[in-house]
C-alpha cells in the first residue's frame, strides 16, 4: 500500500505594516526582549517612526504617573539608589492604586526633581544628571557640569534636550551673563551632542517644568530677591526669554510650586509655614503680554503644614494632585489627594507598595528622610537613550 505524500502548505507571511499595529499594543518590557526574535522586528521596532507610533498608542490608553524616591538621608553610601515606580491607571472611584516597581538605579542619593518629559524621566542629583527610560529600565548619565540641569522635548523635531547652567551667580554682585550648555539627543541621532549659549543673570530658584516645547522655571533677575520671573527656554531653538511673574509665584523660592494645568504654565501658591487648607491658582494666560489670571480655593480639610506638601500637577481629568514631600519615617500607607476644582470636593487615594511594607525598607536598607518625585500623566515610550 502506498502512502499519500502530505502536501505542505505554507501560509502567507504577515504583512508588516500588520506587524507593526500588532506591536504598538504590547508592553513596552515585552519589546525590548523581542529585538532578539528577528532582525525584522528589531529593524521595526528601533524605527523612529515605530517609536513615535508606540508613543501615541500608549498616551490614548490612559493616565498614570511615575514615583520616584531614594533610600533615605541615613542611608549608607553602599546603599544609595533610586527606585522608580509607576502607577496603575486612574480610576475616579478606586480609594487606591497599584505601584509596579519598574527599576533601581544605583549609587543616587536624591530624588530631587525626577520628572517625566515625553516617557523619559530626568532626575537633578547634585551631581551627574540621570535620564532613564522606566518602560525599557534603561538609564544613561550625563556630564552636565553645572549646579542645575533640566530636560525638554521639542515636539517638532522629536528631540529631547538638557539645559544645564554651568555658571551661576554668586550673590551679592551679578555676573554680565551666565553660560547654558545643551545636550540634545534624538531625531535619528545616536548620541548626546553639545552646544552653548549665553543669558541675562538670573538666579534660579526651582525645579522646571516642560509644556509643549518649553521648559519653564523660576528666578529672580538679575540677582535674588530683585525681580521676580519666569525663566521660558525654547527646547527647538535654544533661546531663553523672561516673563514677569507674580510675586507669589517666585517669593517662597524652593518651596514654589509650579505646574501644568490645562496644557498652560500654573502656580499653586501657599504659604509654606502655615496650616494648608486654602491655595491660590496662578494660570499664565499669555506669555507674550506676561498675563496671569488668579483663583483661590479652599480645601475641604486641611493637609497640614503647606512645607510638608506639595503638588506634581493634574490627572487627565483635570484634578489637582497633592502629595507629601516625603515618606513616613516608620510602615505608614502614603495617601494622595486629588481636588477637583468644579466641584471643590477632595479624594483621597492610597498608593500600595510605595515602601510601605517592612520587608522592602529592610532588604533596601531604607533610613532616614526620603524625598518622594511624583510625575503625572506619564505616558511609555520605547526611546532609546
Amino acid at each position: 500500500m502506498k502512502r499519500e505524500k502530505r502536501q505542505r502548505i505554507e501560509a502567507d507571511p504577515i504583512p508588516l505594516d500588520l506587524q507593526e499595529a500588532i506591536l504598538t499594543r504590547l508592553p513596552a518590557k515585552s519589546l525590548m526582549n523581542f529585538l532578539c526574535v528577528s532582525k525584522t522586528w528589531s529593524s521595526i521596532i528601533r524605527n523612529q517612526r515605530f517609536v513615535n507610533s508606540y508613543y501615541a498608542m500608549s498616551s490614548t490608553i490612559g493616565s498614570r504617573f511615575t514615583i520616584a524616591f531614594c533610600c533615605g538621608s541615613q542611608a549608607k553610601f553602599d546603599d544609595w539608589r533610586l527606585f522608580v515606580f509607576s502607577s496603575s491607571y486612574e480610576d475616579e472611584k478606586s480609594s487606591s492604586l497599584a505601584t509596579t516597581l519598574h527599576m533601581t538605579i544605583p549609587s543616587v542619593s536624591s530624588a530631587s526633581g525626577c520628572l517625566s518629559v515625553h516617557g523619559l524621566i530626568g532626575c537633578t542629583i547634585g551631581g551627574p544628571f540621570i535620564v532613564c527610560n522606566p518602560s525599557t529600565n534603561k538609564y544613561t548619565i550625563l556630564p552636565c557640569a553645572g549646579p542645575r540641569t533640566f530636560l525638554g522635548y521639542d515636539p517638532v523635531g522629536d528631540q529631547f534636550k538638557a539645559l544645564t547652567m554651568v555658571s551661576y551667580p554668586p550673590p551679592p554682585q551679578p555676573q554680565d551673563f551666565l553660560v547654558y550648555e545643551v545636550l540634545t539627543l534624538g531625531g535619528g541621532e545616536s548620541s548626546w551632542i553639545c552646544n552653548t549659549f549665553t543669558s541675562l543673570p538670573h538666579f534660579t530658584v526651582t525645579n522646571s517644568i516642560c509644556i509643549n516645547g518649553f521648559v519653564y522655571y523660576a528666578a529672580w533677575t538679575p540677582t535674588r530677591t530683585t525681580n521676580p520671573v519666569i525663566v521660558c527656554f525654547d527646547v527647538r531653538y535654544e533661546r531663553l526669554s523672561f516673563i514677569k511673574a507674580p510675586m507669589p509665584v517666585v517669593c517662597w523660592e524652593g518651596e514654589s510650586i509650579l505646574i501644568e494645568y490645562k496644557g498652560k504654565l500654573a502656580s499653586i501658591a501657599r504659604h509654606p509655614h502655615a496650616d494648608f487648607h486654602s491655595f491660590d491658582l496662578w494660570i499664565l494666560e499669555d506669555a507674550t503680554r506676561h498675563d496671569w489670571s488668579q483663583q483661590t480655593f479652599e480645601l475641604p480639610f486641611s493637609l497640614g503644614m503647606g512645607r510638608n506638601i506639595t503638588s506634581p500637577g493634574t490627572n487627565k481629568a483635570g484634578e489637582i494632585i497633592f502629595a507629601p514631600k516625603h515618606l513616613s519615617y516608620d510602615v505608614q500607607p502614603y495617601y494622595i489627594f486629588y481636588y477637583n476644582v468644579d466641584r471643590k470636593d477632595m479624594r483621597k487615594v492610597r498608593l500600595l507598595g510605595i515602601a510601605d511594607d517592612e520587608e522592602f525598607r529592610r532588604r533596601y536598607k531604607i533610613a532616614g528622610q526620603c524625598y518622594v518625585s511624583i510625575s503625572p500623566e506619564h505616558v511609555e515610550t520605547i526611546a532609546s537613550l
